[in-house]
């Protein structure tokens, strides 16, 4: 199905039998209206936009074409490189004239800028007119130590040599490009070389991230094209990275990553490359994809292909990872294979446009390319609600640091119920530390009996020990759920809170960066304020809900209050800074609350102080003691 045909479903296959019934009826007469020869660069301004249609697949009694070596013609023009073959002059080659110098040409959409060269017919840039990045636009294809960037296409199989010859340019119009030329391929048992001619025409819409390239092959005789390289026609490479630049490949909260994946029968994989190793699924995919953290290359075929991952260490980029599709021999004397390719933002509003043909320009459907972002976890549904109220307060405040502090802020009035009731337990488990004790040195040596007396002396006093615990532990879903929102939310990428010292909510902040230090246990490469400030407000929250301790528990609460905090400081150090602008916001309204509720506990103790004599006369217990008052305070 070509690229360039936007009916669905059975119309798309009815039209398409019928050209190929017009085609192979026509012969050569329609093959020249298909692929009409190229003009020169001055002359394009005239060039016909129509589409071009799928050629059909010669396939009947033609002779197989055994392993072949390729050559890039010589040309009418004295002009052409001198290293490539000249034609045989046996052979009525076609009089395409090669440029005689490399030229640049750009594409410009409503979101992209994309620039060819015309050796090779490569893309080598592909810049993203809505995202940034270090003060200029991102760039989603990155060249390596060597220079080799872009995507391009070579004879052969994954490890060829992309084609850089010089090759034709033609603007059909302003959002499609075709690159064409004639080469000569080498085949044994032939006397004379076997001219063909390869056309890449690479098109784009307003609104996708997507574009699309078709890959057309004619044989210059009715006999399959002399493209069979070790099983291989050809293979088009997307390489060496995808941007934008990784500066440093290392395993900490904030980095970026790049993920090889592949879509087989609605089930996504993420593939396991090694170092040096090229990995092929042993099953072909409908589409794969080297995906980073913010943005994707996916590639979707419409023809046999054979996927290739490689990643090898690269001292410009850190570490190269390239993905190759392999289309395999062609039988045929003319070819036309589509490719789609979305290169651009990780985010479901771009991602989900091709899974409804009404909502892109190539009138794609069903592609499920939303299974290239990252996989919720368990608590995704939570992560989906921080989300939307995230974004709701931004609209009300177009600034995502005072919007996370909102959202906390929320949070906190929420779990304040749950806050309240903590601290209740906490302190009421405080006043039985006594009796608790008692109990503990009554049945020291039985701890089977201990369990017992003390749950019942619990039911007597009607006070559950979870009650100080519970409000702690829901504070963990939340920092998780937190954790992965503002670690992974596209929207938070480049986001500024105050200017000069948080640029990028997305990112740790610094106020001086150095080289890395390895100290053994821990590596720095900057100095960060935020981390300190968590530190203090961690410490002193700590101090400011401290309850008495016996010498017994003195010790772990000194750990609790003094360790855990600095236990964080270290492993919170270069996590992104909008985590710890929510951890230190907690902090402060933690304070601030456990100040309200302190308060309401002090009154409530001074009434039931007041209210203890007449209730001492109205509970008689044995010996003339008093009992213990239920409270039914949780």
């Amino acid at each position: 199905m070509s690229m360039f045909d936007n009916n669905p479903g059975d119309k798309r296959t009815l039209i398409a039998v019928i050209l190929s019934v017009i085609v192979i009826s026509a012969g050569f007469m329609i093959q020249g209206a298909l692929f009409p020869q190229p003009t020169q660069p001055a002359a394009q301004a005239s060039v016909s936009t129509a589409p071009v249609a799928q050629a059909p697949s010669a396939t009947s009694a033609l002779p197989s074409a055994p392993a072949s070596s390729i050559v890039a013609a010589e040309v009418a023009t004295p002009a052409a490189p001198g290293k490539l073959a000249p034609a045989a002059p046996k052979l009525a080659l076609p009089t395409i004239q090669a440029p005689s110098a490399e030229k640049k040409y750009s594409i410009s959409t409503n979101l992209l800028e994309a620039t060819f060269t015309n050796a090779g017919g490569d893309l080598v840039s592909l810049r993203l007119k809505a995202h940034k990045d270090h003060g200029g636009l991102v760039d989603l294809i990155v060249p390596d130590a060597s220079g080799a960037q872009g995507l391009s296409l070579a004879f052969g199989g994954p490890a060829a040599a992309p084609v850089k010859d010089l090759m034709n340019a033609m603007m059909i119009d302003d959002r499609t490009i075709e690159f064409s030329r004639t080469f000569l391929a080498v085949v044994p048992g032939k006397a004379e070389p076997q001219a063909f001619t390869m056309k890449k025409r690479f098109s784009f819409h307003d609104g996708d991230y997507m574009f699309g390239m078709a890959v057309s092959l004619e044989n210059s005789v009715n006999e399959y094209l002399p493209l069979n390289l070790g099983g291989y026609a050809y293979t088009v490479t997307l390489g060496p990275q995808i941007g934008p630049k990784l500066s440093l490949l290392k395993k900490s909260a904030n980095s970026d990553y790049r993920k090889f994946i592949t879509y087989t029968d609605g089930k996504k994989k993420e593939e396991t490359v090694k170092a040096d190793l090229p990995m092929s699924p042993k099953v072909q995919p409908t589409w794969v994809a080297l995906s980073g953290k913010y943005f994707s290359f996916i590639a979707v075929p419409e023809t046999e292909f054979t996927p290739t991952f490689t990643m090898h260490p690269d001292p410009e980029i850190a570490q190269s990872d390239s993905v190759a599709l392999s289309r395999p021999a062609i039988r045929a004397s003319k070819q036309i294979d589509t490719y789609y390719f979305y290169f651009g933002p990780k985010t479901s509003a771009e991602l989900a446009k091709y899974d409804y043909a009404d909502r892109n320009g190539f009138k794609r459907a069903d592609l499920r390319l939303e299974n290239a972002m990252d996989n919720s976890n368990i608590l995704g549904w939570l992560e989906t609600i921080l989300k939307f109220f995230l974004n709701m307060f931004y609209k009300i405040v177009p600034n995502y640091g005072l919007a996370i502090i909102l959202v906390t802020i929320l949070v906190k009035v929420v779990l304040f119920p749950l806050t309240k009731k903590g601290s209740e337990g906490a302190s009421r488990m405080q006043e039985l530390q006594p009796q608790i004790q008692e109990l503990q040195a009554k049945f020291k040596g039985n701890p089977q009996k201990l369990n017992q007396e003390m749950a019942e002396f619990y039911k007597r006093v009607g006070y559950n020990p979870m009650s100080g615990c519970f409000p702690l532990l829901i504070q963990f879903p939340l920092f998780i759920a937190m954790y992965n929102l503002f670690n992974n939310h596209f929207d938070l990428r480049g986001a500024m809170f105050i200017p000069g010292w948080i640029p990028d909510l997305s990112q740790p902040e610094a106020i001086f960066n150095f080289p890395t230090l390895n100290l053994v246990v821990w590596q720095i490469s900057a100095i960060r304020v935020l981390p300190v400030i968590y530190l203090l407000s961690q410490l002193l929250y700590g101090k400011f809900t401290q309850t008495a301790a016996t010498a017994q528990s003195a010790t772990q609460m000194k750990i609790m209050m003094y360790g855990m905090p600095i236990f964080f400081f270290f492993i919170l150090y270069d996590v992104p800074s909008g985590l710890l602008i929510y951890w230190i916001a907690t902090n402060i309204l933690s304070i601030a609350q456990q100040a309200i509720i302190n308060d309401l506990l002090k009154k409530r103790k001074a009434a039931a102080a007041a209210l203890a004599p007449a209730q001492a006369k109205l509970a008689p217990g044995k010996g003339g003691g008093a009992k213990i008052a239920p409270n039914k305070k949780k």
